[in-house]
């Protein structure tokens, strides 16, 4: 009983320390300061094309896309695995026909979501509502 104990015990510091790693080292960082970046939303099927320009303090895109969530009729859903986009534009995703929105970084599609995707100056994010 004890050895189980100390062995559950090790499993949890040995997860608490990659985990202390991973933030420390490995997962993405904002860059502070002022930076100018385009948001561009594109909705084939509806004819949207629109693009934004702004000027941000913000160092992660999710904070901006709160920040104008307004002005970008963005449709966001908070999760277990983050923040999802549910919509742009005032045009929702219908997941019954397998829509979503892809985004793209500069006009390579992202490997992580909104929230670990670090604002940088002269980026350009691009909302693609696209189905799988």
């Amino acid at each position: 009983m004890k050895k189980k104990i100390i062995a559950i015990l090790a499993v949890v510091i040995v997860f608490a320390l990659l985990y202390v790693g991973y933030q420390a080292f490995l997962a993405p960082k904002g860059t502070e300061g002022s930076k100018e970046v385009t948001v561009q939303i594109l909705v084939e099927k509806e004819e949207i094309d629109e693009t934004f320009t702004f000027k941000t303090d913000h160092e992660f895109l999710t904070d901006l896309l709160k920040e104008k969530e307004e002005e970008l009729g963005a449709i966001m859903e908070s999760s277990d695995f983050g923040t999802m986009i549910k919509g742009m534009n005032d045009y929702k995703a219908d997941e019954s026909k397998n829509e979503f929105f892809l985004i793209q970084i500069n006009g390579e599609d992202a490997m992580v979501g909104t929230d670990d995707t670090p604002i940088q100056d002269g980026d350009s994010y691009d909302f693609i509502l696209s189905t799988w």
